[in-house]
C-alpha cells in the first residue's frame, strides 16, 4: 500500500483535538439512542478488548479497548476542556459553567448523554469513548458475545454500523463539521475555537486501528471500500451544509446569517490581499459559501453516477447565484438548499450502489486532479479538501492495484502539501499550477 502522507500542522492539531449499506431509515446516532450507555469500563476486560497483546484464535483483536486508551485522541477530548484555551471559549462564551460541564462543549468532546441513559459504571471523562462511535450498549453488550451472534443481529439491538461508509460519514461529521443535532456555529469560533476541517476516509486512516480487515470482517460486514469511505463522507458533509441553510432557525444570527455557511477566508484574509476574481464569488465584496465538499460530490457523481450529474449541477449553480443575489429572499434560498439536498440525497442513494472498482477510482483520481484546469479549487477549504481527497483516492487505487498511478500521484502530493502549511499565506495560483504539473503527470 502506497503510504499515506503526512497532513499540514493546521491540520494534524485538529486530528489531535479529535478526536450491511443503510437502504432505509436513517441510522439512529449513539448520542440520539433511546438505550442506556453502559460505560467503556465495561468493555474493558483482558478476555474482552483489554488484551495487551493482538489475538489470533478469535475473529476480532480483543485489544480495541488498549488502543483506543493508549494511542487514541479521542480519549483526550473530555480533558482539553479543562486547559487555558477551552476555559477562555467558555468564558468569551459566556456559559453559566466551565467548559467540561457545559452542553455545547461536551456534545463534542464526550459521549453526552443525558442522566437518565447513563449506567452506573459510565464516566463522561472517558472522552469519546467506545459508546460515543459504537452506541450505547445495552441490548447488545451480552449479546454480541452470544454463539450464535451475527452483526445484523447487533446492529438491531443499537450497534451502530461503523462498518457502513454513509453511517460513519454521518457520524464523524456531525461533530467535526457539525449538524442539526450538534450545531456548530460561527459565535463558538469567533470565541477561539480553533477552525474545523475533516476528510473522513484521511481522518479514519490516521486513526489507530483497531480493527483488522480480513476475510472474517467482511464475511461479517461487507466489503470495505476506501473509494467509498471518501464519497460518502462527502455526501455527510454536503448534507451538513445543506441542512444548514435550509433551516431558518440555524441560519441566522439576528440580521447576521450564520457566517459557519461560508468559507472563513472569504473574510479572514488580509485586507491587503485584494485577490478577487470570479472563481471566488460571483461579485466582488460578497463571502462565498464553503462549497468545497459540493465540488468534491460533483467529482464522485461524475465518476460514477453520469446521469445524476447534471440535476446535481445545475441546483448547485442556482444555489450560489441566489445566495449572491440582492434580490434573492432567504426563503427561495432555503427552498433550494432543500432540493439540492433531496437531489444529493438521490445521487448518493445511485452512488452507495456502486462498486469502486479500480477503473472507477481512475477516473474519480483524474477528475478530482483535472478540475484545477478549471481553477475549481480557489479558496484554502476546497484546496485542503482537494488535497486530502487526491492522497485519499490514490491510495484506495493502489489498494485495488494501480500502484503506478498512485504512486505518480504520490510523487508530488509533498508539493501541494506545502502550499498548504499556511492557510493565511494560501496562493491559489501556485496551487493550480502545481496541480496542472499533477494533472500533467498523471496524464489526467
Amino acid at each position: 500500500m502506497t503510504a499515506r502522507l503526512l497532513f499540514s500542522p493546521a491540520i494534524a492539531f485538529l486530528v489531535g483535538m479529535l478526536a450491511m449499506p443503510l437502504t432505509g431509515a436513517a441510522q439512529t446516532m449513539p448520542h440520539q439512542s433511546p438505550n442506556q450507555s453502559v460505560g467503556t469500563v465495561n468493555c474493558a476486560s483482558s478476555t474482552c478488548h483489554g488484551s495487551i497483546a493482538e489475538r489470533t484464535a478469535t475473529p476480532v483483536l480483543q485489544n480495541e479497548y488498549t488502543t483506543w486508551l493508549r494511542q487514541d485522541p479521542h480519549t483526550q477530548a473530555y480533558a482539553v476542556l479543562k486547559n487555558a484555551q477551552s476555559q477562555r471559549i467558555a468564558k468569551n462564551l459566556k456559559l453559566a459553567q466551565p467548559a467540561h460541564e457545559a452542553k455545547v462543549c461536551l456534545d463534542c468532546h464526550s459521549h453526552n448523554v443525558p442522566a437518565s441513559k447513563q449506567g452506573p459504571r459510565f464516566d463522561k471523562s472517558d472522552g469519546v469513548n467506545c459508546e460515543a462511535c459504537h452506541g450505547p450498549a445495552e441490548k447488545w453488550i451480552k449479546t454480541h458475545v452470544e454463539p450464535k451472534a451475527s452483526h445484523a443481529r447487533n446492529v438491531e439491538n443499537g450497534l451502530y454500523p461503523t462498518s457502513d461508509p454513509y453511517a460513519v460519514a454521518k457520524l464523524c461529521t456531525s461533530c467535526h463539521v457539525g449538524d442539526s443535532s450538534r450545531p456548530i456555529t460561527h459565535q463558538i469560533m469567533g470565541a477561539g475555537h480553533p477552525r474545523i476541517s475533516i476528510e473522513v476516509e484521511t481522518f479514519m486512516a490516521l486513526e489507530p486501528p483497531h480493527y483488522r480487515i480480513d476475510d472474517d470482517w467482511r464475511e461479517r460486514k461487507g466489503a470495505f471500500d476506501t473509494g467509498k469511505i471518501w464519497a460518502m463522507g462527502q455526501f455527510a458533509t454536503s448534507a451538513n451544509l445543506l441542512e444548514l441553510i435550509a433551516d431558518p432557525k440555524r441560519n441566522r444570527q439576528g440580521i447576521v446569517p450564520e457566517l459557519m455557511m461560508f468559507d472563513c477566508h472569504a473574510c479572514h484574509s488580509p485586507m491587503s490581499k485584494k485577490d478577487w476574481s470570479k472563481d471566488l464569488a460571483l461579485t466582488p465584496g460578497q463571502p462565498r459559501i464553503n462549497n468545497a465538499s459540493l465540488i468534491m460530490v460533483q467529482a464522485v457523481v461524475r465518476a460514477a453516477a453520469p446521469a445524476q450529474e447534471p440535476a446535481l449541477r445545475g441546483l448547485i449553480e442556482q444555489l450560489h447565484i441566489q445566495s449572491t443575489s440582492p434580490a434573492a429572499s432567504m426563503q427561495e434560498i432555503e427552498r433550494i438548499a432543500r432540493s439540492l439536498n433531496s437531489e444529493l440525497n438521490r445521487a448518493r442513494s445511485v452512488v452507495q450502489k456502486v462498486s469502486f472498482t479500480e477503473p472507477i477510482m481512475e477516473k474519480l483520481l483524474k477528475e478530482l486532479v483535472t478540475m484545477a484546469a478549471s481553477n475549481q479549487y480557489p479558496d484554502y477549504a476546497s484546496a485542503e479538501q482537494a488535497y486530502m481527497s487526491i492522497s485519499s483516492v490514490a491510495n484506495g487505487l493502489a489498494n485495488k492495484g494501480n500502484s503506478q498511478l498512485a504512486s505518480a500521484v504520490n510523487a508530488r502530493m509533498d508539493r501541494l502539501l506545502k502550499l498548504l502549511n499556511n492557510d493565511e499565506r494560501y496562493d491559489r495560483k501556485q496551487f493550480q499550477t502545481e496541480l496542472l504539473a499533477l494533472k500533467a503527470a498523471v496524464g489526467g
